[in-house]
């Protein structure tokens, strides 16, 4: 038995090797568990829709080119629809989050990570998205199109 107070001899490569091991695999546990938590306790984003304002009626054209934007953090679009309206969605595609992409000649939205397909209004027409983009709540006010936060769904 060794009196207390004295130092412990050197260490030896076995009890080096289960520490320095051991280490590994702490933290390559908390690296595989960290997502997993994460998604099962989402962060809840306490923010104040903000009224934006995101462009003029004059820049858009019906189902032409698209107004693209940053709402909340997240990448948006505007589009004119048919109907002379204006829509607003998120460009994040519902599927596993990749970014979408507006194409005028087909008029429709269009994942290219696993060809998802969605209206101009958002609605899912094609691929494998669960469900359709969410969509923010658009104001005209003269010549001004502004964004006032997103539609419940």
């Amino acid at each position: 038995m060794e009196p207390r107070g004295e130092p412990a001899g050197p260490i030896t490569r076995r009890d080096f090797l289960v520490m320095v091991l051991s280490l590994t695999g702490a933290f390559a546990a908390v690296g595989l568990l960290a997502p997993i938590v994460r998604y099962a306790f989402p962060r809840a984003k306490a923010e104040v829709a903000a009224r934006v304002r995101v462009a003029s009626t004059g820049q858009l054209t019906p189902l032409g080119d698209t107004v693209d934007f940053e709402y909340q953090e997240t990448p948006c679009s505007l589009l004119q629809l048919e109907d002379g309206t204006y829509a607003g969605l998120s460009r994040v595609c519902t599927h596993l989050g990749c970014i979408i992409t507006w194409e005028p000649d087909n008029t429709r939205f269009f994942c290219p990570c696993h060809a998802g397909v969605f209206s101009p209004t958002g609605e899912v027409l094609a691929g494998p998205p669960p469900s359709p983009l969410p969509a923010l709540k658009v104001a005209v006010q003269g010549e001004e199109i502004w964004v006032e936060g997103w539609s419940p769904a």
